[in-house]
């Protein structure tokens, strides 16, 4: 399973090497100042990773309120952990913009404690109307779909929330900045549900009540709260394909 996971993981990067190379070049070309244009092109390039999972079925968009994924957990983790290391990588090579991501406010463990409560409260609904259940089986797979859950989520949240709204909250007011964070999450996910996957408009509303609800944490409670409801979310409504 493992070897299958190796094997995978580095047919999805020489499948996307192409593409991220364009990226880099017009990122590292775009001069620091223009902050908006690059965390544009991030947010582009991010939109290319996930994407791109949908065609060498890393994961689906599944009948009702699921999404499947890959049943190998070992591909979960790998993803999981390459979206730490790329956050890791963002930090490295522009603290500017890493500077924009506000972690915390009112305390990281009552952050924390509101995300989960948040994102239980969106994924639970959600679980139980498709019928999720669980199997003795699924324990390792839960566990990469965590890992995956945790740091997939984590850029999504840093680039969204850290980046893009921290950005805009130094030109417009809070409340401005947070819906418009909101907007662009789900205007993202547009290609994704009109033409990736075809599964329409319930994956614009979806991501733009998980979008508001993140873009509200952060404002409130910092991007560590927006993480923990994402991952949470996401998590609860995982099954494998």
């Amino acid at each position: 399973m493992m070897a299958a996971a190796l094997s995978l993981l580095g047919n999805y990067l020489l499948y996307l090497l192409p593409g991220l190379a364009l990226h880099g070049v017009w990122f590292g070309l775009t001069p620091r100042h223009l902050m908006g244009l690059r965390i544009a092109i991030l947010l582009l390039g991010f939109v290319l990773l996930r994407d791109v999972m949908t065609p060498l079925q890393f994961w689906t968009l599944g009948a009702g309120a699921q999404i499947g994924f890959i049943a190998n957990p070992w591909v979960l983790a790998g993803l999981g952990l390459l979206s730490l290391a790329t956050l890791a990588g963002l930090a490295r090579i522009d603290p500017p913009l890493w500077a924009l991501v506000i972690w915390v406010r009112r305390g990281w463990l009552a952050g924390i404690g509101v995300g989960l409560l948040a994102g239980a409260a969106l994924g639970v609904p959600l679980r139980l109307y498709a019928g999720i259940g669980l199997e003795p089986t699924m324990g390792p797979w839960l566990l990469g779909m965590a890992v995956l859950a945790l740091g997939g989520n984590a850029l999504e949240e840093v680039l969204f929330r850290g980046l893009l709204q921290g950005y805009l909250e130094q030109r417009c007011e809070p409340w401005r900045a947070a819906l418009l964070s909101a907007v662009a999450f789900a205007a993202c996910h547009g290609f994704l549900a009109f033409s990736v996957t075809r599964a329409g408009w319930p994956v614009l509303l979806f991501t733009l009540l998980e979008g508001l609800i993140c873009a509200g944490l952060r404002w409130r409670h910092g991007v560590l709260a927006a993480i923990a409801a994402h991952a949470t979310a996401i998590w609860l409504i995982a099954v494998p394909m």
